[in-house]
């Protein structure tokens, strides 16, 4: 007989929302500090814009910085869903996933940018793109503990 505490529940859509939600938040206060250190907070959303307008990183445009943030938030759900995954359907170790996901990003990131000339690997520099994987990393560890209680997540 299989054991009941490695039977598959699913998450409730709101510890998903709460995974998400905290990913999204921390990730974009990243990009704006990263921004604003580049002389514009919406530059690195400008650059996520491009890749739906098809067009260079440019910050001043409203509707591609929009674009950017919301692709940036959605993004990070994506991540977010894929760490839940791995660490409740995969038994992975949390902060094994949470690296995994962390070095997918980065990887993936430096691949839109090599592939379409747009993302934020084309106005971050690679200290800053490590800072961006290593923050979506933690908190996608600490906000599993705010997600789920801890007898789920084993």
């Amino acid at each position: 007989m299989q054991d009941a505490s490695r039977q598959f529940t699913p998450p409730s859509p709101s510890a998903g929302i709460v995974l998400g939600g905290l990913a999204a938040a921390a990730t974009t206060g990243a990009l704006l500090a990263f921004g604003h250190r580049l002389g514009d907070a919406g530059l690195p959303f400008g650059a996520i814009g491009g890749l739906v307008f098809h067009s260079a990183a440019t910050a001043g445009a409203g509707a591609q910085m929009l674009a950017g943030l919301l692709l940036n938030a959605a993004a990070a759900y994506v991540w977010s869903l894929v760490f839940a995954l791995l660490v409740r359907d995969a038994g992975w170790r949390d902060w094994l996933a949470a690296l995994a996901v962390s070095v997918a990003q980065l990887a993936l990131s430096w691949l839109v940018a090599a592939s379409t000339g747009n993302g934020i690997a084309t106005v971050l520099p690679l200290g800053d793109r490590l800072v961006f994987a290593a923050v979506l990393g933690g908190v996608l560890v600490l906000g599993m503990r705010f997600a789920f209680p801890r007898s789920r997540i084993l």
